[in-house]
């Protein structure tokens, strides 16, 4: 499910209460007749070493990540990509670059909004680089949960880990999969800047600084897990560390050695960084990014560089880019698969002169990870003098950016469905061999689906002096653009409707403009919103341009009409009243001196007549005072409980 188009914010805090799908079924049910063997579920797991048996608690770290086979997500997109419509992500997605840089000009081509355009057109801001970034909320099962944001352009080699090497050779090929577990032998390959030795030569620090960690303590604590952070810290410190990988006494549990070590909330006691209860830490994803290209590209660093000699498809213009993935991976144990997590997310976008934005991932209230703005807008950068690459200067997200949750199945993700490499989940006649235990646990596994992910709400708060909600801010445009390359984002199967109310409302002005000069534009019916005619979107805020069905905005003839027979009505209104308070004036001089007052109209005189001869000129009869509140909709009024009209009626 997504929000594309329809619901977008800039800047928030967002809640979702979540449970995540695995195989749970520890008794029979109507659509699981046999039981999982999960020991995470079943609560007893033995030792295959040992043959030891223990209990095991829902909040004990998962055992087997088998038995968790699907790819949850809950994220935000910019709005001016549309998931899984390709050609509305490429070279838009995950870019959040607003430069021209001189020394950086080979970035424009690349980057199909570039703030070295001058005339974008499509109701574009000049010179505003624009894309698609992405925020996950959470992304990933099994064993750990994934917090990520994604964006480009991504960092040049000079500022990245060492790229897997010789000593990682097998004889299958190169292990360049033994980042993510950070053992490699390459020096330099696990963790940017260790060891130390290893990145001298460059002369500047690698990766983006000052990432803070912070840790879930839902999970049972390990005691070889604990750290202390002045031992952490005076390693740190010193500047010399030598071991090419993780070394809980010289570095941060993150497994980054450029990890914020300062107080939590600079209060305390607890340091970020430091996992001093030995309960899940998040580490540093070894997944760091990918390099873009377009199919004909043949630059080696391409996922499927195009030979030589193999000609050109021109399916689409050229481009190459790297984008970077800020990530950390946070372990779970098995209570987030059976009870309702609230996952969260606080980004802020900030003030670009001062830098104070973030983006901060917590769970029930407790912090995990934290993006400073400034670990964006102030990276690592080449010596003066030096001929090495630049390092672009990326922005604080801050495009207007969708809602997406869904759940996947996929071969190349961290978690799979079982026999992958054979097709269907239970296998074929000879894989796995029948009756061992790989097809026991397999058959167990696909017995275990369907799977689901629950989802108890998702809430959004906003500071509403800085933060918006909308797809199409004057900021941040994208209706123009969109409709300019409709074909891009839509489809036979997804064409373009025209939204026009059912939202959920509570009341009348859940349901209309905040705009007090322009009429009501809809109401709250059943808890539902209905719009006047002429004016769609979910809550009836956005005018419908009648020229194209595939607009959905307003043309600007409209608004500027409403606002003149607005100020019209008002005019008439004021002379009305002028014209009427001097009758008064005048009625009340000729009665000086004994003369009874003039009595205010009686709440009992008939209405006006609607119609007929002399109406718009009858200025002696005054209409009854409303009590009640004025209701804001043209159609019929609500009917109240005992039949009557509702107490708002006009």
């Amino acid at each position: 499910m997504q929000s594309w188009n329809k619901f977008c914010m800039q800047g928030g805090f967002i809640e979702v209460s979540a449970k995540l799908p695995g195989a749970i079924n520890n008794v029979p049910d109507a659509e699981h007749k046999s039981v999982t063997m999960n020991p995470n579920a079943v609560g007893e797991y033995t030792d295959p070493a040992t043959k030891v048996k223990r209990v095991v608690t829902p909040q004990d770290r998962i055992i087997d990540g088998g038995y968790y086979p699907t790819w949850p997500g809950i994220w935000l997109l910019g709005n001016l990509g549309r998931a899984l419509f390709a050609a509305s992500t490429t070279r838009m997605w995950p870019w959040s670059y607003d430069a021209c840089d001189p020394d950086l000009l080979d970035l424009a081509p690349h980057q199909v909004i570039s703030a070295c355009n001058a005339t974008p057109g499509f109701g574009l801001n000049p010179n505003q680089g624009r894309g698609a970034p992405e925020i996950d909320i959470l992304e990933g099962g099994g064993a750990a949960i994934s917090s990520s944001i994604q964006l480009a352009p991504g960092m040049p080699d000079n500022y990245r880990r060492i790229p897997v090497g010789l000593p990682d050779e097998e004889p299958w090929g190169l292990n360049k999969y033994c980042v993510y577990g950070k053992g490699c032998k390459t020096p330099g390959a696990n963790i940017a800047d260790i060891p130390t030795s290893a990145f001298a030569s460059r002369g500047h620090k690698s990766w983006y600084q000052g990432l803070k960690y912070a840790a879930n303590n839902r999970c049972r604590p390990l005691d070889e897990e604990k750290q202390n952070y002045d031992q952490v810290y005076n390693f740190v410190k010193i500047g010399n560390l030598y071991k090419n990988v993780f070394d809980k006494e010289q570095m941060s549990a993150s497994r980054d050695a450029h990890a914020d070590l300062g107080l939590i909330d600079g209060k305390g006691p607890g340091h970020w960084g430091i996992n001093s209860n030995g309960t899940c830490f998040p580490v540093s994803n070894g997944y760091i990014g990918a390099y873009l290209c377009d199919p004909d590209a043949k630059n080696p660093k391409c996922e499927a560089p195009r030979r030589d000699g193999v000609a050109d498809t021109n399916q689409m213009p050229k481009f190459e880019y790297q984008m970077d993935a800020i990530s950390a991976n946070w372990d779970i144990g098995h209570e987030a698969y059976t009870t309702f997590y609230k996952y969260q997310v606080e980004w802020v976008v900030g003030n670009k002169t001062t830098n104070d934005g973030y983006i901060r991932w917590s769970l029930d209230g407790s912090p995990l990870f934290e993006i400073p703005a400034t670990v964006l807008t102030s990276p690592p950068q080449r010596p003066e003098g030096s001929t090495a690459s630049k390092n672009p200067v990326k922005v604080m997200i801050e495009e207007p950016m969708y809602i997406i949750f869904n759940v996947a199945l996929a071969k190349a993700w961290g978690t799979t469905p079982p026999n992958i490499d054979v097709g269907p989940c239970r296998g074929n006649a000879t894989h796995p061999p029948r009756n061992s235990w790989d097809y026991n646990k397999s058959n167990n596994i696909c017995d275990s689906f369907p799977m689901y992910m629950e989802i108890d709400y998702i809430r959004v708060y906003q500071d509403t002096r800085t933060m918006h909600v909308g797809c199409d801010p004057p900021s941040h445009p994208t209706k123009e653009w969109i409709d300019g390359h409709i074909e891009w984002y839509t489809n036979a199967n997804n064409p373009m409707i025209r939204v026009a109310g059912r939202a959920s409302c509570h009341s009348d002005d859940d349901c209309t403009t905040d705009n007090i000069v322009v009429p009501p534009t809809g109401r709250c019916h059943n808890r539902r919103c209905e719009c006047v005619q002429g004016f769609g979107g979910p809550r009836c805020t956005k005018f419908i341009n009648i020229d194209t069905e595939a607009s959905y905005g307003p043309s600007s003839v409209y608004p500027i009409l409403l606002l003149v027979l607005s100020g019209a009505a008002v005019t008439y209104s004021q002379i009305r009243r002028r014209r009427w308070l001097h009758r008064v004036t005048t009625i009340a001089e000729a009665n000086a001196g004994g003369a009874t007052a003039l009595s205010p109209p009686p709440t009992t005189s008939k209405p006006r007549r609607s119609g007929g001869d002399g109406d718009e000129d009858d200025d002696d009869v005054m209409a009854s005072p409303v009590v009640a509140g004025i209701r804001r909709y043209y159609g019929p009024a609500h009917q109240s409980a005992t039949g009557g009209q509702a107490s708002t009626m006009a």
